[in-house]
């Protein structure tokens, strides 16, 4: 293998192992119906979710009776939970902004529609 060849083939191999596919689970949230027990799981893979820049905002109100929260202590902010008896009907957003460990600017962005019936 000359000089030339074994430069390129370093090259390739450096591009390809910066570079991450993160994925967030479900695509889209199930609907949610008033008096009725909600629970779904989002999932988020391809890396280790930075805690300190994790973001999630959501314009459901406090009074609606539905929780987002980190599964565990463990998988941090790579699993999160949306879970509770919704009170009203409405459509709401969440969105989840977060970088990743090790990874510099590595930034996942995902807006859900959170719709209760």
């Amino acid at each position: 293998m000359n000089f030339k060849n074994l430069i390129i083939l370093f090259l390739m191999t450096s591009f390809l192992g910066c570079s991450r596919d993160y994925k967030i689970e479900p695509q889209e949230l199930p609907v949610a119906y008033v008096g009725k027990s909600y629970s779904q799981f989002i999932k988020i893979t391809g890396g280790k979710v930075s805690e300190q820049h994790f973001e999630l905002t959501s314009n459901i109100p406090e009074n609606q009776g539905v929780k987002i929260t980190p599964v565990d202590d463990i998988d941090g902010y790579n699993h999160i939970k949306i879970e509770g008896i919704p009170k009203y009907k409405g459509k709401y957003k969440i969105v989840i902004n977060t970088y990743f460990y090790g990874r510099g600017d590595d930034k996942l962005t995902k807006t859900y529609e959170f719709v209760v019936k």
